[in-house]
């Protein structure tokens, strides 16, 4: 009888132990679940965000594009025949005016042709006069006379082309400029394909600049434009005075072309050119702030305060300023943008809006 008893009050003991430990848990868990129970559904909570009026303003329509600074003129100087040169009359990096001899190129085979064919003309005009008194008289037929006419004729278009040859010996500058330096001495001989020296006229240059396709009816030629270069603080100013009458295929821009006058030559074509082209001013765009602004793959999307919802819309840009950005299509004046907590939104998600921002 003891020996039941001791095992009956182990196993009591055993039990209560167990009750001890696992009680709690059942416990703690069946609260949990209450508590859990009464919490919110954290899933359908409203995202607090920002909003945004949208409505019209004027905007002072101006784009800032790189160009490039061109010569009003610039050519290679090069020989239109093989020679030798003879003599070099310029001084490199000098101011040379139009029509100035700059080559001499070895023309004493064409003055030696020339004095031959000079002596021969002299003969056949001789012939030729006594042609034409027989003729007159009859002792001679009109096949004679006109075969020395034509001879006569013949040496003189001869003439005339070694003249034309001889003309080409002589190098020139083509237009009043710079000359840069000489890329051949005297004594070289020289071909066609041999660049002699480049000649350019800076008294005005060029500048070269290319407009993104959607801008391309905001200005006209006659316009003018402001610009700036590396190195030098000094505004500059231009007219456009033409562009290329097609888009580029690769970057859909339209090269447009303006002319500057450079007192002082501070303007060295080859030069990068920071240009701003003010277009036609906008009196009705629609400007939201940039970071309201959701890029995608093709586009951008911006979310619209729609029944208390977010509405994912896709937008079409169009001119963009130091914090705020165009708006051409997508959206209307009155709408409410949502410009914070962007990335915790998403389409038809509930919103609560914090406060409205204003431009």
């Amino acid at each position: 009888m003891s020996k039941k008893i001791k095992y009956i009050s182990i196993a009591a003991v055993i039990f209560l132990i167990a009750a001890a430990f696992i009680l709690p848990k059942i416990l703690s868990g069946s609260k949990q679940d209450a508590s859990g129970n009464s919490q919110p559904d954290m899933k359908n909570a409203p995202v607090p965000a920002n909003g945004f009026i949208v409505r019209s303003s004027e905007l002072d329509n101006s784009i800032k594009v790189v160009g490039s600074v061109v010569a009003n003129e610039e050519v290679d100087l090069r020989s239109e025949l093989s020679k030798k040169i003879t003599g070099i009359y310029f001084r490199e990096g000098s101011f040379v005016p139009k029509g100035k001899l700059l080559f001499k190129l070895d023309d004493s085979d064409l003055e030696a042709q020339l004095n031959k064919l000079n002596i021969q003309l002299e003969l056949i005009e001789k012939n030729l006069s006594r042609s034409k008194e027989l003729y007159e008289k009859n002792l001679s037929t009109v096949e004679e006379y006109d075969n020395v006419l034509n001879e006569f004729d013949r040496i003189n278009a001869e003439i005339d082309i070694l003249n034309i040859q001889i003309d080409k010996t002589n190098i020139t500058a083509p237009f009043s400029g710079i000359i840069g330096f000489k890329q051949v001495s005297a004594g070289s001989y020289v071909t066609p394909g041999v660049i002699l020296a480049s000649i350019q006229d800076i008294g005005r240059v060029k500048l070269d600049f290319s407009v993104p396709e959607k801008y391309i009816s905001g200005f006209k030629t006659g316009q003018g434009i402001t610009f700036r270069v590396e190195g030098n603080d000094d505004d500059f100013s231009g007219t456009i005075s033409a562009f290329e009458p097609k888009l580029d295929g690769n970057t859909r821009t339209l090269t447009v072309r303006a002319v500057c006058q450079n007192p002082g030559r501070k303007l060295i074509p080859g030069t990068f050119a920071n240009v701003e082209l003010r277009l036609n001013s906008i009196d009705d765009a629609m400007l939201i702030p940039t970071q309201a602004l959701i890029p995608k793959l093709k586009g951008h999307d911006v979310f619209v305060l729609k029944n208390g919802t977010a509405k994912l819309v896709d937008v079409q840009t169009g001119l963009r300023t130091e914090d705020q950005i165009q708006i051409v299509s997508g959206i209307q004046p009155g709408d409410t943008l949502l410009t914070t907590n962007i990335l915790r939104l998403k389409d038809g998600a509930p919103v609560k809006i914090d406060k409205f921002e204003s431009r």
